[in-house]
């Protein structure tokens, strides 16, 4: 089971985007090459680092924008019911939350994670594949 929390799915996207580049790559280059040549992982390995970079201009530059921190609010029952100018009765108000020992309004970040891992460091993961790609790939040439 896949476990992730907001944008971490992009950190599993960003594997299959690199496969994908990394075979359109080997097509486009060598495309009468033999599966276990080392053009494949050479071409895996350039599609991982581009699949990297991509998810690393994500999580820096999109990514705090989407988990930016957001304040906390509760619902407190009013004394009376009212209602409002839409003729709506209403019966709770929302109030912030306010740490009790500072008095200032507690905010969460939301964060993106996948098997737990934030998602700003699956970018340097996706690059690790890519390097042993690369390495296996000339290796074998």
């Amino acid at each position: 089971m896949i476990v992730w929390t907001r944008w971490g799915i992009l950190a599993f996207v960003a594997f299959g985007l690199s496969v994908g580049l990394g075979f359109t790559l080997k097509a486009i280059i060598a495309p009468d090459a033999e599966t276990n040549a080392g053009i494949v992982s050479t071409c895996l390995g350039i599609g991982f680092l581009l699949g990297a970079a991509a998810l690393w201009s994500f999580s820096t530059y999109a990514l705090p924008r989407l988990d930016k921190p957001q304040p906390q609010y509760v619902h407190q029952p009013l004394p009376q019911p009212l209602v409002d100018p839409s003729g709506r009765t209403v019966t709770h108000r929302l109030v912030p939350v306010v740490n009790q020992e500072t008095g200032q309004q507690v905010f969460s970040r939301p964060s993106s994670t996948l098997f737990f891992i934030p998602l700003r460091f699956w970018p340097y993961a996706v690059a690790a594949v890519g390097v042993i790609n690369l390495v296996l790939g000339f290796i074998r040439d």
